[in-house]
């Protein structure tokens, strides 16, 4: 089950490292395409996905990921049937993260939020791929792999059963959904902002070429996030989920600074390696945290606080290019560290305090 799990996650890693490889007149709208269909998925598989559908999520996402890419990797098509390939893609992609990270969320006897964080660890690794193989074979790549994690699927037992949530206090319950909606928001508008931007903002501010400031963020960052994964799973034994997100903000505040005042190439790569790192444990922390606030649907608290990740995702382009229109791409790209300290703040306010689960 786990195995099937993990591919999925993969498949979904490659399917977003193929984004940079598409036509560039076609990009605007294939991502709007996209982002629609992520947040369709992650809330259509979020509530089959919590009780005893959670193995029919994944085949289903898994299927139309892979009829997806296997369009996308066929001879060139209109640009009107790339959109719907896209829109198809995404809708896939958002199940398939969801329903695998129910599955795994599930069947976790102990601390989930370390289950997950191994879990969504695969997801860096298409972006490590992606600068030495063209366009066409990432495709290929991509499509193969959803392919082979849809057999696995597929063919695998998985339990139907939904398993019984960890303890927490009513008081915690209700509210804490829609906080980490808004975490995840805030979190994704950073990430996406960094993976967007940073070349151009880098390329502008004369610190690095196009091409050099490409190939640090595609390792810099997903080696950081890779190695923040592992190192939180360990950490999330000793310490709660949500001090975890807390300190993770902090130093996402601290590493995009540090990211945006970097004047060298060793600079760029230490800054890109270490906010990897500061990010890494943000998404699967909180996609654990959102089960465990619907203890009776957690695919579906999963599924809302995912979809407004993905919101996120889709906004922060259009936010930083609207900023740098109006001011400078150096003033934008500030935002990054505003919106890290913001998301502190959120999980500040989720943190329990001494005896308010007793009053």
């Amino acid at each position: 089950m786990r195995t099937a799990a993990s591919l999925a996650i993969l498949a979904c890693g490659f399917a977003a490292a193929m984004w940079p490889g598409l036509p560039p007149a076609v990009a605007g709208g294939a991502g709007v395409a996209a982002a629609i269909g992520l947040v369709a998925g992650s809330l259509i598989a979020g509530l089959p996905a919590g009780r005893s559908g959670r193995k029919a999520a994944l085949v289903c996402g898994l299927a139309l990921l892979s009829a997806a890419l296997w369009c996308l990797a066929a001879a060139p098509a209109p640009h009107a049937w790339m959109r719907l390939s896209m829109g198809a893609l995404g809708l896939g992609a958002g199940m398939s993260l969801l329903a695998a990270n129910a599955l795994v969320w599930a069947a976790a006897s102990g601390n989930r939020a370390a289950a997950l964080n191994l879990l969504i660890l695969p997801i860096p690794v298409g972006a490590l791929v992606s600068p030495v193989l063209p366009p066409e074979i990432m495709t290929l790549a991509a499509a193969a792999l959803a392919t082979l994690a849809l057999a696995f699927a597929a063919w695998t037992p998985m339990p139907s059963g939904a398993a019984v949530p960890l303890e927490t206090t009513a008081v915690e319950k209700r509210p804490a959904i829609s906080l980490l909606a808004l975490l995840l928001f805030l979190y994704a508008l950073c990430e996406a902002g960094t993976w967007n931007w940073l070349v151009e903002y880098w390329r502008t501010a004369r610190v690095l070429d196009r091409q050099t400031a490409w190939l640090i963020l595609s390792y810099g960052l997903p080696l950081g996030l890779i190695a923040g994964r592992a190192g939180s799973a360990r950490l999330l034994a000793a310490i709660p989920p949500m001090a975890v997100v807390r300190v993770a903000g902090f130093a996402m505040a601290f590493a995009t600074a540090l990211m945006l005042l970097a004047r060298s190439p060793s600079a760029a790569c230490v800054a890109a390696f270490v906010v990897g790192v500061a990010m890494a444990p943000v998404l699967p922390t909180t996609l654990a945290a959102a089960g465990e606030a619907l203890p009776r649907w957690p695919a579906a608290g999963m599924g809302m606080a995912l979809a407004a990740g993905w919101l996120g995702l889709a906004a922060s382009g259009p936010l930083i290019a609207w900023i740098a229109s109006r001011s400078s791409l150096r003033t934008a790209m500030t935002m990054l560290p505003a919106l890290s300290l913001a998301m502190a703040q959120v999980a500040v306010a989720m943190t329990p305090r001494k005896g308010s689960s007793e009053s």
